[in-house]
């Protein structure tokens, strides 16, 4: 067992003497993190050495951090961190292993604190570790992580890369807009009379299909774009003494708010509502009356900003100069995060450059895809394997390309100049690999979606009729 001191500098943060590396030759590891989602035994590892550390974020904080380094012979010269998900405070095990399986010496951060993905009363009355949280832990721990990655191998890594889901796709794009030097490529994808309780969502998500799963040719149970579904939440409206798998009155006011944009006073759109697809996923998000929430309530959460954790700066330039790439997706059917919200993001980004009158397209630098039937970074009905952070290390299939993997995409991206127009997505019967492959399906940069060719019997996004894709 190998054990040595790191000395790492940094301009701006102060790393304490606790760094130590430990050499590891054992094939599984038992992984100890507050969120216990991260907790899987990791099994089957490659050769490696595992190091914890912890950095001084503030005269009153500090953050700790792992990064897992793989033998000389196998690391790919490249540098991942891996995002975080929820309020978690924990390392994040499984994104760890999945990038250093790749040969990355990849890195995660606790964000400064320990605490499950539902907790976030650690910030109550603690700025600093706000702040952290928002976006510090992962700027200065990345700086130490290179520092280390330096000293291990004698050389610097030579392209530096981030990929998170969830939490971890904010902690992505804020680190993008505020520390544009740190990565090369950002990948990221309540109880009263209107309460919709948990066991009518299905009755819901099936009056969805009914209505919309046809519009694109094929009723499989996949809406490829809810964009074009005109939900109409009065369908399950109880009626006539009915009051089974039925809303009441209240609930369809409710659900209609769900669904609808809202607007400020000036006609602006402050949340594009919910996009119809994932409802069997809403129950534990929706435990509240949506009715009662109004523009002034965003905006007065944005303006609170604590920790600076909000990542809505569309001025990109800094990153985009030094020749950076972001490449985000995002599940069409989403139960977390409203899948409205990216293409809306996207089209802030692209007028703030057409702002600055130069006719720039976005796309030389930033790319969306929006993957259908998939939720909230991962699973759903529809091809959701995509080799991204956030999808429990589900592997594409043997012998496929960067058409199948959002991270190899990335890295091609930078490093080759070779943009992806499209991907290729994967659902595994069950969910498990072993089962072998259900379909396959593309996926198209946005605002494209896949349609189904009836001439081939393929799903193919626009100009690549005739491609070869599973359907």
């Amino acid at each position: 067992m190998l054990r040595r001191s790191l000395a790492a500098t940094s301009q701006s943060i102060h790393p304490t003497p606790l760094t130590h590396e430990v050499g590891i030759t054992e094939r599984s590891i038992s992984c100890e993190s507050t969120e216990t989602n991260y907790n899987t035994a990791q099994t089957n590892l490659p050769s490696l050495c595992r190091v914890t550390f912890t950095v001084q974020t503030s005269p009153s904080s500090t953050a700790l951090a792992e990064i897992w380094l793989p033998d000389t012979f196998t690391w790919n010269g490249r540098f991942l961190a891996v995002g975080n998900s929820g309020f978690a405070g924990g390392i994040n095990y499984p994104d760890i292993v999945w990038g250093v399986r790749k040969g990355f010496a990849t890195m995660s951060t606790n964000t400064g604190h320990d605490s499950t993905s539902s907790d976030g009363t650690w910030m109550l009355n603690n700025l600093e570790a706000a702040v952290d949280f928002g976006h510090r832990a992962l700027h200065v721990t990345t700086g130490v992580a290179k520092v280390i990655v330096k000293a291990y191998y004698g050389k610097r890594e030579g392209f530096a890369y981030y990929a998170g889901c969830s939490t971890g796709g904010r902690q992505g794009l804020n680190a993008a807009q505020r520390y544009p030097g740190d990565y090369d490529g950002v990948l990221f994808p309540n109880n009263r009379s209107s309460y919709i309780p948990a066991s009518m969502w299905s009755t819901i998500h099936q009056a969805v299909l009914e209505q919309c799963d046809g519009l694109d040719g094929v009723a499989d149970g996949i809406i490829m774009d809810p964009r074009i579904c005109n939900f109409r939440p009065e369908v399950p409206l109880c009626t006539n003494g009915n009051t089974t798998n039925c809303l009441s009155t209240a609930q369809v006011q409710n659900l209609q708010r769900m669904y609808t944009s809202w607007l400020d006073s000036t006609n602006h759109i402050v949340n594009p509502g919910l996009s119809p697809s994932g409802e069997e996923g809403f129950s534990y998000l929706m435990n509240g009356d949506w009715r009662t929430l109004t523009s002034e309530d965003v905006h007065f959460a944005e303006e609170m900003n604590p920790g600076g954790m909000n990542a809505y700066d569309p001025d990109l330039r800094p990153f985009e100069k030094k020749g950076g790439k972001v490449l985000q997706y995002h599940g069409f059917a989403d139960p977390v995060i409203p899948a409205g919200v990216a293409g809306r993001w996207v089209e802030t980004v692209e007028a703030f450059y057409d702002s600055l009158g130069g006719g720039e397209d976005i796309s030389d630098f930033y790319r969306l895809f929006m993957v259908p039937g998939m939720g909230h970074c991962n699973g759903g009905v529809g091809a959701w394997v995509l080799d991204a952070a956030g999808q429990d290390g589900l592997p594409p299939p043997e012998c496929k390309g960067r058409s199948h993997s959002m991270l190899w995409s990335l890295v091609e991206w930078f490093e080759k100049g070779q943009g992806p127009e499209s991907a290729v997505g994967t659902k595994y019967v069950n969910d498990m690999v072993a089962l072998g492959v259900e379909f396959e399906r593309a996926v198209c940069s946005w605002p494209d979606v896949a349609r189904f060719d009836g001439e081939s019997g393929r799903w193919v996004c626009p100009g690549e009729l005739g491609g070869k894709l599973k359907a």
